[in-house]
């Protein structure tokens, strides 16, 4: 007989465990839990993927033995889309760089060493090792999101952001910023009756807006924006398995640099001629500077354009493509400041 057992996606609440924990271990329900603005998500389950070895020849088929799971090698994936409110920014920025203060700052020393997560700007080193206390790694809970009618959540613990992007335009969503999160963990999945959090932050703030924008300058020439989005990312890697009960990671590597790139559509005018040298390429950094009047604000002080072109429309638009850096191995590669 069929299972008449389902889930409605629009019953299903997504919250945020954050706060010190044992790495792989889940957020308790004393912890914080944040309920943000989630609009869109996907879910992940406890998987693995399957190799295949070489077939042997003159054997047209594939044989059983060959087939072989993975779960040693699983990275699970989700990407949250929220509204931008200021808690949903610097949570990701916390979980990102590790700092989640109301001027969050991402500098080279975050993430710098190869087995540790940095936070608040190189003030405290942690490791991303199993089992080892961490304040950047959450827990992500759906509730009533779970297959079985009795364990009816999911929760992923020992998540990492690994990238997120904010982007802002005048045609969608009223001019409402647009954030979207990926989170990342080496640790299955688990479907049960998670339990339910002792006190639910839900996140009532204003998403940030374009139509709030007083500032948009680059290289100190005035742009009018038709919109704008910025990506922070970073790569991390699971570290082996410590046994074959769950197959949990070791803990997690960051095998490359922190990369913070971005575009602007603006309308195309005088000040879009007067950047003309650094459109041309004079491999000079400039300063981009954007900033509202809900208090939100978004500095870097070395921003290279990358290939600006035209866009043709109703009327005369530019695309300005970017990447920010940093000035030296001590400066800040961008600044974000919401409150």
């Amino acid at each position: 007989m069929a299972n008449t057992n389902f889930q409605n996606k629009s019953q299903i609440e997504v919250g945020i465990g954050n706060g010190s924990a044992n790495l792989g271990t889940a957020h308790a329900n004393s912890d914080t839990w944040n309920f943000l603005q989630v609009v869109d998500f996907n879910i992940e389950q406890a998987s693995a993927p399957l190799d295949v070895a070489p077939n042997k020849s003159a054997l047209m088929g594939q044989l059983a033995s060959q087939g072989h799971h993975r779960p040693d090698t699983q990275m699970y994936e989700v990407t949250l889309t929220m509204r931008g409110t200021t808690t949903a920014i610097l949570k990701s920025c916390l979980s990102l760089f590790g700092d989640g203060g109301s001027e969050a700052t991402l500098t080279l020393a975050a993430g710098a060493e190869p087995n540790t997560n940095n936070t608040q700007s190189g003030s405290e080193v942690q490791t991303m090792t199993n089992g080892a206390a961490n304040t950047s790694a959450v827990t992500l809970l759906f509730e009533n999101a779970g297959s079985d009618a009795a364990a009816i959540d999911v929760s992923m613990a020992g998540c990492f952001a690994t990238s997120m992007t904010m982007r802002e335009d005048v045609g969608t969503n009223g001019g409402e910023m647009v954030l979207e999160t990926t989170f990342v963990t080496g640790y299955r999945p688990l479907e049960s009756a998670f339990v339910a959090p002792s006190s639910k932050t839900l996140d009532t703030g204003t998403p940030k807006n374009i139509f709030l924008n007083t500032t948009a300058t680059l290289g100190s020439n005035d742009l009018i924006l038709n919109s704008w989005e910025i990506t922070i990312a970073r790569p991390l890697a699971r570290v082996g398995y410590i046994n074959t009960t769950d197959y949990a990671p070791y803990g997690y590597v960051q095998t490359g640099p922190y990369e913070v790139t971005g575009n602007i559509l603006c309308k195309r005018d005088d000040e879009v001629y007067d950047l003309l040298s650094a459109t041309k390429g004079d491999s000079t950094g400039i300063v981009l500077a954007l900033a509202e009047s809900s208090n939100f604000i978004i500095d870097s002080q070395k921003v290279m354009i990358d290939n600006s072109k035209p866009e043709v429309g109703d009327y005369m638009l530019q695309n300005i493509p970017f990447r920010a850096f940093a000035a030296s191995e001590t400066a800040e590669i961008i600044g974000i400041t919401a409150t």
